[in-house]
């Protein structure tokens, strides 16, 4: 339960930054970095999700989120990002069964993470739109595409694009690490209660670093 609240905790932070970004057009730094990065860690690290977001303070917004989300807050942004979260698990699993796909994604995140080492930053805008353009090239292919919604002047905006597509991958990268930890649609249902608890649980502990 532990590792399957850190992978939710962490695509809720995704989505959430990807809703802001659309509708407001701004979002936290280092909330993004903390997203972006986790594409670079290695593959390995799927054992043990925290160590892929460094430790449970990077989190925190997704733990704040997640626990409202959970608990039944009336937030205004809920319906969003559950729509997102449904359609990065929904995109995962069907990845998992196409493999020149996910080959491709692989070799593509192999380059950009060459570039990211020269750049030494994921949040550089050389590396947030090679991200964001290799999202094109596969998930975005992929049917039902995710559609977010927002306002026309910030999406218009190519940067804002791009982070939207970087995010939605880093989601996808969650959304992967919650389904090797066991998660799944009747998780969300069945061990809400239990869920809840580890991520408040969580949230205390992100709270004493």
């Amino acid at each position: 339960m532990f590792n399957r609240a850190i992978a939710l905790a962490a695509l809720t932070q995704a989505v959430y930054l990807v809703d802001r970004i659309a509708r407001k057009g701004l979002s936290d730094a280092e909330d993004c970095r903390t997203c972006l990065e986790s594409l670079f860690t290695e593959a390995g690290n799927a054992q043990n999700p925290l160590a892929i977001y460094g430790d449970l303070y990077h989190l925190r917004t997704g733990l704040r989120i997640c626990a409202d989300i959970l608990s039944g807050q009336d937030l205004p942004q809920a319906k969003a990002l559950m729509t997102y979260s449904a359609g990065l698990f929904s995109l995962e699993k069907r990845l998992g069964k196409q493999a020149k796909l996910r080959h491709h994604l692989g070799d593509g995140m192999q380059r950009i993470s060459k570039q990211r080492q020269y750049f030494g930053d994921a949040m550089h805008a050389n590396i947030i739109a090679a991200v964001a353009d290799l999202y094109g090239e596969t998930i975005s292919t992929m049917k039902p595409r995710i559609i977010v919604r927002g306002k026309s002047e910030c999406l218009g905006q190519v940067a804002n694009t791009q982070r939207v597509r970087a995010l939605l991958l880093a989601g996808l990268r969650a959304a992967h690490l919650w389904h090797h930890h066991g998660g799944g649609h009747l998780t969300l249902l069945v061990r809400r209660k239990a869920l809840l608890h580890e991520i408040r649980q969580l949230q205390r502990r992100a709270a004493d670093i």
